[in-house]
């Protein structure tokens, strides 16, 4: 799965690509977030806005999203959906682009904490010698 994820300010946009085997540059069908990830290749879009009052959360169901991959390990497309309010079934329409985007691989497991530094650290390794 690519994700790519959008912020700004307490707004959000999210798009995760599903592909068979590699991601391509292609076009990725969008699909209801519940089929996604079960239909590759097909992608799933879902943005967050904050209003006046109320925030607002909506899952595309329809679309497509573009990828172009460049040889720098970066993607740059675009999005064209249909999305449904989670809360009322508001529809709106979604469309942007994105240049340049650096992929970078999951981190996956536990990761090292820097080692301490203190005397308590150091009177520890000698204990373990």
């Amino acid at each position: 799965m690519l994700e790519i994820r959008a912020i700004q300010g307490d707004t959000g946009l999210a798009v995760a690509v599903y592909a068979v085997d590699t991601f391509a540059s292609d076009s990725y069908r969008v699909v209801e977030p519940t089929r996604a990830d079960s239909a590759p290749p097909s992608a799933r879009v879902a943005l967050r806005l904050f209003a006046q009052t109320s925030i607002k959360g909506y899952q595309a169901d329809s679309g497509t999203v573009t990828l172009e991959r460049s040889g720098a390990g970066q993607v740059s497309g675009s999005l064209e959906a249909r999305a449904r309010s989670v809360l009322n079934g508001e529809q709106i329409r979604l469309s942007g682009k994105f240049q340049g985007v650096a992929v970078t691989p999951q981190e996956r497991g536990c990761t090292r904490e820097p080692p301490d530094t203190s005397e308590d650290a150091e009177r520890l390794d000698e204990q373990v010698d």
